[in-house]
C-alpha cells in the first residue's frame, strides 16, 4: 500500500502533527507503570479499534458519515492518526486508571470524564478540519466513547489479572 502524502500541508496536518509531537513527548517523559506486553496489546487494540470504527462510519457504503483529514481515501496522515494517536490516547487512559484506582462503582466516573473529554477534543480537531462531518454530529461520539473506554477497562482488567500467567516459567 502507497500511502498518500497530503497535497497541501494545511490547518489539518498542523494540528494533527502537534499533537501526535506533544502525545510522544508526554508518553517518553511518563514514567513506565504499565509492563510492556500490556501496553502493547492496549495500544494495538486502539489502534484497531479506530481503523475498524472509522472505516465502518466513513467508507462510502453503507455509510458515509464522516471523512478524516483532507480526502476520503486513506492516506499517511490517515495512518500516522492511527499509529499514534488513537494508541497513545488509549495508552494514557489505562495509565491513569492503574495510577489512580477507582473502585467499581465510580469507575464510570473515569469513563465519563474520559468521554467528555474526547469529545471535547474531537470538537477542537473539527475546527482544524481532521474531520469532515456528513451527517455525523459531535453528540454521536459521546457513546462511542462511553464504549471505548468501557472496552479498554475491560481489557485492561483482563490483561493484568492474566499477565502473571504470560511470564516464561
Amino acid at each position: 500500500m502507497i500511502l498518500i502524502p497530503p497535497v497541501t500541508f494545511d490547518a489539518n496536518e498542523g494540528f494533527a502533527t502537534i499533537i501526535m509531537i506533544a502525545l510522544i513527548l508526554l508518553y517518553c517523559m511518563l514514567p513506565k507503570r504499565i509492563p510492556l506486553p500490556i501496553a502493547l496489546l492496549m495500544m494495538i487494540f486502539d489502534s484497531y479499534l479506530g481503523r475498524a470504527v472509522d472505516n465502518i462510519l466513513s467508507s462510502s457504503y453503507p455509510y458515509n458519515v464522516y471523512d478524516i483529514m483532507d480526502t476520503p481515501n486513506y492516506d499517511l496522515f490517515d495512518f500516522l492518526l492511527y499509529t499514534i494517536p488513537f494508541p497513545l490516547v488509549g495508552y494514557f487512559y489505562v495509565y491513569f486508571y492503574d495510577k489512580y484506582p477507582i473502585r467499581a462503582p465510580f469507575q464510570f466516573i473515569h469513563i465519563l470524564v474520559w468521554s467528555i473529554a474526547s469529545v471535547g477534543f474531537e470538537a477542537l480537531a473539527v475546527t482544524f478540519s481532521v474531520f469532515q462531518y456528513y451527517g455525523w454530529q459531535l453528540i454521536y461520539s459521546f457513546p462511542v466513547y462511553l464504549l471505548t473506554f468501557g472496552l479498554n477497562t475491560l481489557l485492561y482488567i483482563l490483561a493484568k489479572k492474566h499477565y502473571k500467567s504470560w511470564q516464561p516459567q
